[in-house]
């Protein structure tokens, strides 16, 4: 088979639930996937051929791709930061507005010794740092021990030395006497209610835990983050969340009745109140 060839059998089988983009993208990742294509070839060499031992896992692929699952699912591999993660169903995906926060807090924490990711999933946050805060000592925490095996292979895969805690942020803030310098965390806080606007490949792959949290208890993460960093956190540290955009004055409030000083609040790209920086008062 040929690269053209391929491509139609990928168009074919998709036309009816993607768009002509979305094929365009699926393709050139499978083919990047499975036969190590470059994007040139992609595009100017169509007519390469290519070793068919893969045909049936490219139609395992589409298969698995017509039922909603995402493509990161499908091959297992996601980016970030400009590095590779191994993912699967027991972690997110990571997503890009997480990277402008990791830039955030890389511009502004050169010297920091101790850095803690909380909740760090498939380790996307914490591997980031390590990778471009050399001197950095790295910590990660997550309830999940299959999120902690996957971040630790995330770790290893990207050649860098990070400690993993598993545990539950919500019960347990003395597993360590650790002072960090940095506290960061992307935590569930999508409201229940906000099922409805998910995307079907989101609400039926990604684990609801590290997504959803109830209406009524809204700031239950952020809430004990605070309680973990009034104790854990380093004289003139930074704490560093990702937000719900929705409630980003009940968050700062929620900091401020703990005794912390909000010290900013940053829109993404998108630009929705994405990211608050948290100091001790």
């Amino acid at each position: 088979m040929i690269i053209a060839e391929v491509a139609d059998i990928i168009k074919r089988r998709l036309h009816q639930q993607f768009n002509e983009t979305e094929i365009r993208f699926i393709t050139l990742a499978l083919l990047q996937h499975f036969w190590k294509i470059s994007e040139t070839d992609f595009y100017i060499d169509k007519q390469k051929r290519l070793d068919e031992k893969f045909n049936t896992n490219l139609l395992k692929s589409l298969d698995l791709l017509l039922l909603n699952t995402p493509l990161q699912y499908v091959l297992e591999t996601a980016e970030f930061y400009g590095l590779k993660f191994s993912v699967d169903k027991n972690v997110l995906i990571p997503r890009p507005e997480t990277e402008e926060l990791v830039d955030w807090i890389i511009d502004e924490n050169k010297d920091a010794a101790t850095i803690i990711d909380i909740g760090t999933g498939s380790g996307c946050i914490a591997v980031a740092l390590a990778k471009n805060l050399k001197n950095a000592k790295i910590y990660a925490l997550d309830i999940s021990e299959k999120a902690i095996q996957k971040a630790a292979q995330n770790a290893e895969n990207n050649d860098v030395d990070i400690t993993f805690f598993c545990n539950d942020i919500l019960s347990a803030n003395d597993f360590t006497n650790i002072k960090f310098n940095c506290i960061v965390s992307n935590p569930p806080y999508v409201c229940e209610s906000e099922k409805s606007k998910m995307k079907r490949n989101v609400l039926y792959f990604e684990p609801h835990s590290a997504l959803f949290v109830p209406d009524d208890d809204a700031l239950k993460f952020y809430s004990a983050i605070a309680d973990f960093a009034a104790s854990h956190l380093a004289d003139n540290g930074k704490i560093y969340v990702e937000i719900n955009e929705n409630l980003a004055k009940e968050t700062q409030n929620m900091f401020r009745q703990k005794g912390f000083k909000v010290m900013e609040l940053r829109r993404d790209l998108n630009n929705k109140n994405r990211m608050l920086k948290i100091n001790i008062q």
